[in-house]
């Protein structure tokens, strides 16, 4: 099964970033650019409060379904998979898993 996955994101009001998810072993990891402007983050497993599919207007990306990632004292972190019918199911439960692992 991959671990990586080509997504776009956003975190909380912050523009819109593309590139990449990987499912490492301790944490979610999102690499990639927004703009021009390089960026990546490590969202460990054990910070993630709630995970779920992001279905309301305010949590879609262009409309799209999102996978929501919300860790305690933290924006949350709304991501759609790329071009792939079927990978956000995937991304969303290989990410439970690891979650209450």
């Amino acid at each position: 099964m991959r671990t990586s996955y080509g997504v776009v994101w956003r975190v909380g009001e912050s523009p819109l970033a593309r590139g990449k998810l990987e499912l490492l072993p301790r944490v979610v990891r999102l690499d990639g650019v927004t703009g021009e402007e390089r960026v990546a983050f490590e969202i460990p497993y054990e910070e993630l409060e709630c995970v779920h599919v992001g279905r309301t207007p305010a949590e879609r990306l262009n409309g799209h379904q999102t996978l929501v990632l919300e860790q305690r004292g933290r924006e949350p972190v709304v991501v759609s998979a790329v071009a792939q019918a079927g990978v956000l199911a995937e991304i969303t439960e290989r990410v439970a898993k690891l979650t209450l692992s």
